[in-house]
């Protein structure tokens, strides 16, 4: 697993990575175990500029490149507090990710037993057939 984070217009540090690694890996473990080779970009920035009070808007972006698929997750979201906008975001990411293995485990799986009703018809016929 390669995890790349950017940062623009925040100051890094130690504390505040290791704060985004927890948070936005340990959304993805359970995805990272079956897939080692995927790469998880996260980006982190400051839109200051953008309100009308000049109040600082971050924004975050997590881009997860799966290596079996083609398919890309991209979700980007902002708020005015920063752990907010990241909780947002992999609140998100959780979602996607529990829908992708849910329609991996239900393709092809449907046995059509399952939604069989039977008729009164049918059933009068079974009970006189015994």
């Amino acid at each position: 697993m390669q995890t790349d984070i950017y940062y623009r217009d925040i100051t890094r540090t130690e504390n505040l990575e290791a704060y985004l690694l927890e948070k936005v890996e340990g959304a993805c473990e359970e995805f990272f175990k079956f897939d080692s080779g995927a790469h998880l970009t996260v980006r982190v920035e400051t839109d200051r500029h953008r309100t009308h009070a000049r109040k600082p808007s971050y924004t975050c972006e997590v881009i997860l490149k799966p290596t079996r698929s083609r398919g890309v997750i991209k979700i980007r979201k902002s708020d005015e507090s920063f752990k907010r906008a990241l909780m947002k975001t992999v609140d998100s990411l959780k979602s996607v990710l529990r829908k992708r293995s849910g329609r991996k485990q239900d393709h092809h799986r449907r046995d059509p037993m399952l939604s069989f009703s039977p008729t009164w018809e049918e059933l009068e016929m079974t009970t006189v057939a015994s």
